[in-house]
Parts: structure tokens; sequence; C-alpha cells
């Protein structure tokens, strides 16, 4: 592994500094589990911290005008820098530089108040990065058109559809001009035409000098628009410079078995062929004694071909590889779907409904939704196993999934489309009838 030192001409001097950072979290202890008895347990037997480094020893220097790809596999620690730099996570060590208005388009929407209106919150967000309240006058159509949402820009945020939402907020952020922009995956928010207008309005920051630091899975991507792009390992830099190398580089540690995505198959589904949830240890947790083991959970459409891609209205499955080291009880499997904002919508499980009194030692649970409600948006997606009195966790996926719903083309807005229907009918009213003598 090598970092190349390998710096951009377009400015002599960095606005973005990172030195010698690194971020420390504190897990729980597997197996340890709220309660007053679990924090006393905690507290008296010396296993109230399991530390975890995000990042560590991660250094480098970005300049004005210059595009920074980072690229890593999933828990490498990528978002976790994004946020170290916007001062959303504090530094266990090490400093962070910036100088400059900076715009992060990560947790997107986070200043937004639910029961103000698209417009409010515009107003809201725009005093919060200390924004003139004429300038922003100023770009008040120019957001709202750029969204998409004008029909709705009156209409509380609380009834937006997660989609909607991060439009939104994307849309006011990139209107405030700001001199450095911290992007985590949001070029995946909208419809095809919005992620190209989002892409170009992006590259029009760059003409103008803007800096930007771009988190994101698409490789082509980072070919495309970067400068130089830094490769994160288990939270330590392993190379920073041309893009192509980085991207051959990361390439290289994934054939390695190196990141989250290859410590989850070798500590927890040895067994050839099982893929790997796809987790962060930042949003998903996992637990259970293991009894039941979810060892796979896939998406397939309806010609059961695995995609993470519907419409509202599509046939939807997921599917529950599951192995059952019971002895004669049922397990009562489960699933949840969640906003990205961690909002529960809908909760199942297996308990109420007519399911077999045994079930095969290895096999597969079919969650189907002939025609999904869900609205454009991303989702996040949870799967249990518990015994039949719901105390026992044999074992909990807790939102370790990801599926994206894109619009079939109405407008509606919300999280989901309830099957109802309109009518019309005439108010009959009777005249009044006088009493004859």
């Amino acid at each position: 592994m090598r970092i190349m030192a390998q710096q951009n001409n377009k400015s002599s001097q960095p606005v973005v500094s990172v030195n010698s950072v690194g971020v420390k979290f504190f897990l729980r202890p597997e197996g340890i589990r709220h309660g007053v008895k679990d924090w006393l347990r905690r507290m008296f037997s010396g296993r109230e911290k399991q530390e975890f480094w995000a990042l560590r020893d991660v250094s480098f220097e970005v300049n004005k005008g210059e595009i920074l790809g980072i690229i890593g596999s999933n828990g490498a620690g990528k978002s976790t820098l994004l946020k170290a730099i916007a001062g959303i996570y504090p530094l266990t060590e090490g400093q962070i530089g910036v100088n400059g208005r900076l715009a992060p388009l990560i947790e997107l929407g986070a200043a937004f108040n639910p029961d103000l209106s698209g417009a409010e919150n515009i107003f809201l967000t725009g005093m919060i990065y200390r924004v003139p309240r004429r300038e922003i006058q100023d770009k008040l159509d120019k957001i709202v058109d750029f969204s998409g949402l004008r029909k709705f820009i009156n209409v509380p945020v609380r009834n937006y559809s997660s989609g909607m939402f991060i439009r939104l907020a994307f849309s006011i952020i990139i209107f405030f001009q700001p001199d450095i922009i911290l992007i985590d995956e949001v070029f995946s928010v909208g419809d095809e035409i919005f992620q190209r207008r989002s892409f170009e309005k992006i590259l029009s920051f760059k003409k103008r000098g803007a800096t930007i630091l771009l988190v994101t899975h698409d490789l082509k991507l980072i070919t495309r628009i970067c400068d130089r792009a830094l490769v994160l390992s288990e939270g330590k830099p392993v190379y920073l410079g041309e893009p192509e190398e980085a991207i051959r580089t990361y390439q290289q540690l994934i054939k390695q078995g190196e990141g989250l995505e290859a410590r989850v198959v070798r500590e927890e589904a040895p067994a050839a062929g099982i893929s790997p949830p796809i987790s962060t240890p930042e949003e998903a947790k996992r637990w259970g004694n293991k009894q039941v083991e979810i060892h796979k959970v896939e998406f397939v459409n309806e010609q059961g071909q695995a995609s993470f891609i519907f419409r509202t209205g599509d046939y939807f499955e997921a599917r529950i590889a599951y192995i059952s080291r019971l002895k004669g009880e049922r397990p009562v499997f489960g699933v949840a779907i969640s906003t990205i904002y961690k909002l529960l919508i809908y909760g199942p499980n297996t308990l109420e409904i007519e399911f077999p009194s045994s079930i095969p030692k290895e096999g597969i649970i079919r969650f189907i939704v002939p025609k999904l409600p869900l609205l454009e948006g991303d989702y996040l997606f949870s799967a249990s196993a518990y015994d039949e009195a719901l105390q026992k966790a044999y074992d909990h996926h807790e939102m370790m999934y990801h599926f994206r719903v894109v619009s079939d083309g109405r407008l509606d807005f919300g999280s989901v489309r309830m099957d109802a229907e309109w009518r019309v009918e005439k108010i009959r009213r009777e005249r009044s009838r006088r009493s004859t003598q």
C-alpha cells in the first residue's frame, strides 16, 4: 500500500487540510441490550466500552478548484471522513482546517422543520448557513424550479416522500454558492433528469473555482471528473493520487479480502456463495444467538431477477435465506421497511398468519408485495427471526439492506400510495313540505 502525495497545481493554498485525523467510537458489547440490569452489568463488569476506530492517521490537503474522489469498501470510513470535515463528528485526534463556505451534501435536510412548508424551510436552512435573507429571496424561484417541487412548495415537508425531501435539501444547498462541497452519493437523488442537472450544477462550481470532495461507488464518475482520488481501507488511507491507479488499488483490496464486506463473509458466513449484507457501522446493527441464522437477504422483481430498484406499483419480493438449529420450536420471521430517516413504515411478521408448524432446517422465507405501494425514495430494510414470544432474538438484521423506489410518473406525495378511489356525488336536498289543513 502506498500514498502518493500528488498535489494539484490549481492553487498553492489548500482550502481543506486534514492532518493525522482519527475518529473513535465506543460500541456496545455483543449480547448486551437495553435496560437497568444490563447497564449495571456493563458498569461493573468492565465491558461497558469497545473501541472502534472509524478513521486513523488520515492526512491530505485539497486545493482550490480541485475535485478529490474518496473510495473504499463499505465500512472503510468514507462517510465518517466527510462528516468529520463538516464538523458533524468530533475528532478524537488530529486537526482539520477549512478555508471557505462549506456545503455538506450529507445528512441532507437535517435542519428541516417537518411542520414548515418547503418554502419556509428554504429560508430556515439559509439562516442556519448564515445566508442573508435578501439573497435567499433572490434565489427562491431558482431553488424551487431546480427542485421540481413548485406544486408542493407550500406543503409541509412532513408530507413529502423521501425523494422529494432530499431533492429540496439538495437544491437549497447548491444554490448558496459554496466554496467547498462535500458530496456523499447524492447523484442517486431523484429521476435521471434531476441527476443529470445536479451533476451539471456541481461541475459549474468547479469551473468557478469551488473545491469538491466526492464519496461515491461509481468508479466511472471518479475517472471522469476527479483530479485525484483517495482510497480508504478500514479507516486508514492506502493510496492518494491518480484516479485510475486509485481504482486499481481499490479493486486489489477487494480481491485480497479487505474491508467490511470481506470481514462479514469470513466471520459470519464462511460457506461458499453466501453474499454479505450491505451495511455500515453507523446505521446497521445485528444481534441474536444465531439459533436461527439469516445468511442472505435478496430483493427480486417479478421475473425473479435480483434488483434493488423498483417502481411504485411493481412486484416486490424479499427472499430471506436462513439456517435453523432449533429442535421442535417454530421461529417467527419479521421484516421492517423504513425511510432513510429511520421512520418505520411497515413491520409485519409471520406470527399472525397461516404459517407451517414446522419449517425446513435450511430454507428461504419469501416476503411478497404484489404491488409495491411505496413512493419515490430510498428505503432501509430489516429482517429478523425471533421465538414465538418475540422475546428471544435468534438473528436480527436492523436496517442492513437498502432498496430504491423510482417514480412511475404520477404526482403523488408522501411515502405510500393507498389503494383508494375518488368519487363525486351531487348533494340532494329534500324539499320542505308544507303541511295542509
